[in-house]
């Protein structure tokens, strides 16, 4: 089968360079996608759209072959059924398509800085795992090939809603605050808020929850216990062979934010897209936000102050991100030395990091 100067036969992908045919094995093939250049506008002179089959291979060695879309669309068709382990697409750090997990994201395709990329089904971000649906555990499995899980949850969260448990699925409890000697801080009433999911307990607090939030994200780049956690986190990550890695908090967006920016830091990419990354929660968690607030609309509960707390619940700001980034400023430098001597990521073994999940 042809698709514009590339075939594929015998379970080979056949092409040739320098005048020399090249046959790659489908099976080596590790992310494939379209990458498209050009624009059609109506207000500008109309450029030409030129589509691009791109391969990424198991030695990370990348190739870029011209052909019309239904072309690639084909080829990639044809690909995933010699090596259905392939990964296909450009997530970008988007949304997962599953039944009951909302805020659960591939960090595949981010760039970074230098012009690499995030490797798919490598790095996955999420809410909690309770309410998996079978289908969604098929999913996660077969065709994200999940293999370790990073739960980021205290013991009360965990407790309440416990993981679901995955054969073949290794587990890591790494809990971001110690319950044990800050059990009156606001880390852990905003926990405590989080893991019940009671509506009457968050209704009847008369705090700032979203003040909580900011103390929280402070707290996690400058106190020890929390720290220390990030460090075990991104050892986890670095030991991590083969499938992908998932971690989780709750919802999604505070711990597994912090968490999350801190990695991309150390992959080099840019901040830019760092916040992009993390602003995505607001997406991905708008729906559960619309039932919660549809609730206190049917209940008459919708006073401003309720609807306020219910949506520092489920939503983030820019400004928590920026606060984390201005305490890690204020207590190191700069965010390398952060990386260095809070996380313990000299610059061998953030090679090694970006050398795991860049291409």
């Amino acid at each position: 089968m042809r698709y514009g100067k590339i075939r594929v036969e015998d379970g080979n992908l056949v092409f040739f360079r320098h005048m020399i045919q090249n046959n790659l094995p489908c099976r080596d093939i590790i992310w494939a996608y379209i990458h498209r250049e050009g624009e059609s506008t109506e207000t500008a002179v109309k450029q030409m759209i030129s589509n691009y089959l791109v391969i990424i291979t198991r030695r990370k060695k990348r190739y870029q072959f011209e052909m019309t879309e239904h072309e690639a669309q084909d080829c990639l068709r044809i690909l995933k059924l010699f090596n259905p382990e392939m990964a296909t697409g450009f997530p970008k750090g988007g949304k997962i398509a599953l039944e009951s997990l909302p805020n659960t994201r591939d960090l595949g395709a981010i760039a970074t800085k230098d012009g690499r990329h995030v490797l798919p089904r490598k790095l996955l971000r999420s809410g909690n795992l309770y309410h998996a649906s079978m289908a969604d555990q098929r999913v996660l499995q077969e065709e994200c090939k999940l293999k370790t899980v990073i739960d980021l949850r205290d013991h009360t969260e965990r407790k309440e809603r416990p993981d679901i448990v995955l054969k073949g699925v290794e587990y890591y409890h790494i809990p971001m605050i110690d319950e044990e000697t800050i059990s009156d801080s606001p880390e852990s009433v905003l926990g405590m808020l989080q893991a019940n999911g009671m509506l009457q307990q968050v209704l009847a607090y008369d705090g700032d929850i979203e003040e909580l939030i900011r103390i929280q994200y402070e707290n996690f780049v400058k106190d020890q216990y929390s720290v220390k956690q990030c460090a075990r986190f991104m050892d986890v990550l670095l030991h991590h062979e083969n499938g992908a890695v998932l971690w989780h908090c709750s919802f999604g967006k505070d711990r597994v934010g912090v968490t999350t920016a801190l990695l991309l830091c150390a992959l080099g990419v840019h901040r830019d897209e760092i916040r992009e990354d993390f602003m995505r929660s607001n997406v991905c968690l708008a729906g559960e936000l619309d039932y919660m607030l549809r609730y206190l609309e049917a209940n008459r509960l919708d006073s401003i102050a309720n609807v306020n707390k219910v949506s520092a619940l489920f939503k983030v700001k820019e400004e928590y991100l920026d606060r984390m980034f201005r305490v890690i400023y204020t207590e190191y430098g700069n965010v390398d030395r952060f990386l260095r001597r809070g996380l313990y990521l000299n610059p061998k073994t953030v090679t090694d990091l970006q050398g795991k999940y860049l291409i």
